[in-house]
């Protein structure tokens, strides 16, 4: 552990059980503004990018440039109607205490709008289990861009970190700054897609990785 000073921590689909409810609040505002049918699955692949990114991502370049701002305002509301339903993964706060207990900085990089970043604050009881956060008004570029990485390392004063996330995003945003990723599986990404897209080491959920902290953090430290 002593190779690092900060822990970089995604909170949807890492802390947060939170990517289902994205990809339906998408897939529902698809349909309102386009009156068609955006396939689920495919919406979940692009989750964990920007929202600015995802409608092109998803639907096309020529469908962000008529309806992007349209289709954002209604996933929005949509979101607004299910994020009370969305819980902390086992062990969250546990895990974010054993890292601060292992004398590392805790900071969560969130690229949620600040509204919708309240409810896993709140839950993560972040002013206590973190050294600071992000949300989505903290960088100008959103995932797979790393400035929010940079801000949230800025924040602390983060200088060696490792990143903990669900996506395939994540690791493509740690790896264009040299950060190594520690992979979860309860976003719903696989574990081999997390692999390749260079994830040094992959586990189930937050337990499993507080299960295995010293392993998962030499495993990175090595790397």
């Amino acid at each position: 552990m002593a190779s690092f000073d900060t822990v970089v921590f995604d909170i949807d689909g890492t802390l947060l059980d939170s990517n289902y409810h994205h990809a339906l609040a998408w897939s529902r505002a698809f349909e309102q503004v386009l009156d068609r049918h955006v396939p689920v699955a495919a919406i979940h692949r692009r989750i964990g990018m920007g929202g600015d990114r995802l409608v092109a991502a998803v639907a096309g370049d020529d469908v962000e440039e008529q309806h992007g701002d349209a289709v954002r305002e209604r996933w929005e509301k949509q979101y607004d109607q299910v994020i009370d339903e969305t819980q902390l993964f086992e062990q969250a706060r546990e895990l974010l205490a054993a890292v601060g207990r292992a004398g590392l900085k805790v900071v969560l990089a969130s690229s949620s709008i600040p509204k919708h970043a309240e409810r896993p604050l709140e839950l993560l009881r972040a002013r206590e289990r973190s050294d600071d956060w992000t949300t989505g008004e903290d960088a100008d570029e959103s995932k797979p861009d790393p400035e929010l990485l940079d801000e949230a390392l800025a924040k602390v004063g983060g200088g060696r970190a490792v990143m903990v996330g669900d996506a395939v995003w994540d690791v493509e945003a740690a790896n264009a700054q040299g950060i190594p990723t520690i992979g979860l599986l309860c976003g719903g990404y696989g574990r081999q897609e997390l692999l390749d897209a260079g994830a040094v080491a992959v586990y189930a959920d937050p337990a499993d990785l507080l299960a295995h902290l010293d392993e998962a953090l030499g495993t990175a430290g090595n790397r």
